[in-house]
């Protein structure tokens, strides 16, 4: 009975991302982007808005309301906000489709723990799911680049997201090897903030922060250096004000993220038994996640692995195609993954 129902069922996968949240369906792609950012009234806990009106209101929010993200570093930090949320974007994205519980696969860093993961499944049961399996991150961002990850010869992916960087070593449809560092695109908009507050003591918010990073980031030192200003609240004065920084500046501002997560790939690849490091070495690593369109990000890693690195194509949304994929052929992936069902 229940395989019967699971045929008029949507099959959906989700990108439970820290930054943002995407959703695809198998028939239509991705139906939903938006940031994984709710609205609360903190008086008595209710969701005033959630996703893109929520990140319009972002620094602009009177006394009793606050802007919250319920993931953090790609793993639910707030059980009762991610779940509502998840609802919030789950009806959102079904819109006038058939009323049946979605049988949901969500991606998941490598490495959470056991409590984490089981944090993923009980939010989607809560949000509305009938069903839910769990995909971990770098093995959808493979199956959305396009990687042929059921062949043997092994291949490596690093999924650059808001909140984490994952290396991972793939061969055979599974991970044979992965690193997680709970830095990503976050931590880099963290350090730009850090970096304006001691140099030229002006305290600029998150959102400036990623669009300095967006659009004049880089790694590399660059000349000439392209320039953006940044307005802030000054520190010592209390006033507002403006300072000028070029790219230069802004790889400076990042060097230290930067290097980590370039520290957690290689620490990867020196623990890779000879024969996947042999075949990681032929096919190169592929990045993808929001932070691999860092200017010469791909150039660095390059040059401190000595292997070929290149971006994948729509890097931003691999992780939510991969998920798709996955629930396109629900009833292959299903078999070994652990049925969850309302009781």
């Amino acid at each position: 009975m229940l395989d019967l129902l699971g045929s008029f069922s949507t099959d959906m996968g989700v990108d439970l991302g820290t930054d943002h949240t995407r959703i695809c369906l198998k028939e239509e792609g991705i139906v939903l982007d938006e940031p994984s950012i709710v609205t609360v009234e903190t008086r008595r806990g209710k969701i005033l808005a959630q996703g893109k009106e929520a990140r319009q209101m972002q620094g602009r929010t009177p006394s009793g309301i606050e802007v919250k993200r319920p993931l953090q570093d790609g793993v639910i930090a707030d059980f009762d906000y991610a779940k509502l949320m998840l609802k919030g974007f789950l009806h959102q994205a079904l819109g006038r489709r058939p009323l049946l519980r979605p049988r949901l696969v969500i991606s998941v860093p490598c490495g959470v723990n056991s409590v984490e993961r089981r944090a993923v499944l009980d939010a989607a049961m809560e949000a509305g799911a009938g069903e839910a399996y769990l995909l971990e991150a770098p093995l959808a961002a493979a199956l959305g680049a396009g990687i042929p990850v059921r062949e043997a010869k092994a291949c490596m992916v690093v999924e650059l997201g808001a909140g984490a960087t994952e290396a991972a070593v793939l061969a055979q449809g599974k991970v044979a090897l992965s690193r997680l560092l709970r830095c990503g695109g976050r931590s880099l908009d963290d350090a730009l903030v850090q970096y304006s507050k001691k140099k030229y003591n002006l305290l600029i918010g998150s959102l400036q922060a990623e669009q300095a990073k967006i659009e004049i980031g880089t790694v590399r030192e660059t000349a000439p250096p392209a320039f953006m200003d940044l307005r802030g609240r000054d520190l010592i004065t209390g006033l507002p004000r403006s300072v000028t920084i070029d790219q230069n500046q802004m790889r400076e501002a990042l060097w230290e993220p930067v290097h980590r997560m370039v520290d957690c790939v290689r620490t990867l690849l020196e623990q890779l038994p000879d024969l996947l490091a042999r075949e990681v070495a032929e096919q190169g690593i592929v990045l993808t996640g929001g932070g691999a369109l860092l200017r010469n990000f791909d150039w660095l890693l390059g040059r401190e692995t000595g292997l070929k690195v290149w971006v994948a194509e729509d890097a931003l949304s691999c992780v939510a195609k991969g998920t798709g994929i996955a629930a396109g052929h629900m009833n292959l992936f299903r078999r070994g993954q652990r049925l969850r069902r309302n009781v």
